[in-house]
């Protein structure tokens, strides 16, 4: 503005009026044309740009945020070390980012299924444990930007508060109850349910067997496991070394966050598997894994009463069985309860092999083999696991 515009605009009110009519209509046609009011020229090095065609307002009130609930399995207080959680929301979301601290050192990420209204977050490998971990899901909608914070500390390297019990319900009965046993600890364990005894869980799950195992076979835990409550997906494994099968089981219990059936003393026997001694890195292959110990719960073992004292009584009982025995490795992989055979095709005169015709014979046999809940819910439970994780 020159110097004479400057002087008579002070000393004359009606050009100014004119100029201010003429500055409220070019603001009016402005907020018409771009929906705000023109931004101040910028003092930067961009100053020269055009201004942006965005509204700059403010509302009056702040944008309501959608409901989010956040599904989450085996959390928060022992948590799977491995995250696998969906997202729903009341309001379609455009977007999602996930953020873990503490940070992982790996990626982890947030999706979002056609529609916008769920979703799913997880991390690339296994997390450390016991920690602390607060997730924070970022959901975009047309409203903004809503954090979600989800709490859960994960699990150490063995479950406890794992309820114990025997399979010696009748302690004159055939000790046939193993598998159903462990599968009734598991049971109770991951939903808080006790829904049947041993017993009735072992003539429920004898209709599922592929075999003539006068027990319950691999099929038949996995079955009768998954009858008992939907959300316990356990698939059965095989492995050519039982140094493979040690690994994929203390792999699994971290990846789930549940207990693994092992199937011991040449496929006669099913304790679980409740954790490890040693190291565990991020992922089965990590060059830190080193197993030096197995803790174990077992339903025969563990049982102290002298009148079912007659099982087996070369074998020691101790009541750490109830709540994890540690088996160092030595006795793991040597002793002929744990994995110091592969699974037997005959037993007692007794093929118990799978023999339905789902697979080529042999298929148990000369294999070690573990049952695991891979969270596969679509894959049928008479099936082999087929999780990729090696």
């Amino acid at each position: 503005m020159s110097p004479g515009m400057g002087t008579r605009r002070g000393s004359s009110s009606g050009p100014l009026v004119l100029v201010g009519v003429a500055l409220v209509l070019a603001v009016a046609a402005y907020t018409v044309l771009f929906g705000g009011a023109p931004s101040p020229p910028s003092t930067g090095s961009g100053a020269s740009q055009a201004p942006q065609a965005t509204a700059t307002a403010r509302p009056t009130t702040a944008a309501r945020p959608p409901e989010v609930a956040i599904a989450h399995d085996t959390c928060c207080a022992q948590t799977a070390r491995f995250i696998r959680a969906t997202w729903t929301s009341s309001e379609t979301v455009q977007s999602a980012a996930l953020a873990l601290a503490p940070d992982p050192g790996f990626p982890c990420n947030a999706t979002v299924e056609a529609g916008g209204k769920k979703g799913a977050f997880g991390c690339a490998g296994l997390l450390r444990g016991p920690i602390d971990y607060t997730a924070t899901l970022t959901l975009r909608t047309e409203a903004g930007s809503f954090p979600v914070l989800h709490r859960f500390k994960t699990m150490g390297d063995r479950l406890t508060g794992v309820q114990w019990f025997t399979e010696f319900e009748d302690p004159r009965g055939e000790p046939l109850a193993c598998a159903a046993a462990s599968v009734r600890i598991v049971q109770n364990y991951t939903t808080g349910q006790d829904k049947a005894t041993a017993e009735q869980i072992l003539r429920q799950g004898q209709a599922f067997n592929k075999s003539r195992d006068p027990g319950l076979d691999p099929v038949a835990i996995a079955a009768v496991q998954r009858s008992l409550d939907a959300r316990n997906n356990y698939h059965y494994y095989r492995f050519d070394t039982k140094e493979e099968a040690t690994l994929a089981a203390a792999y699994w219990l971290l990846r789930s966050g549940k207990p693994v059936h092992a199937i011991t003393l040449a496929g006669q026997h099913d304790p679980l598997v409740l954790g490890f001694t040693g190291t565990f890195g991020t992922h089965y292959g990590d060059p830190a894994n080193q197993i030096t110990g197995m803790v174990m719960q077992d339903a025969q073992r563990g049982d102290m009463r002298p009148e079912t004292a007659n099982r087996r009584p070369d074998m020691y009982r101790t009541p750490g069985f109830q709540t994890g025995q540690v088996i160092g490795m030595d006795e793991w992989y040597r002793g002929e309860w744990w994995f110091g055979f592969a699974y037997a095709s005959v037993v007692d005169g007794v093929n118990i092999d799978r023999s339905d015709g789902a697979y080529p014979r042999p298929h148990w046999a000369g294999k070690f083999v573990i049952l695991v809940d891979d969270a596969d819910a679509e894959h049928p439970s008479d099936r082999e696991g087929r999780v990729q994780f090696r």
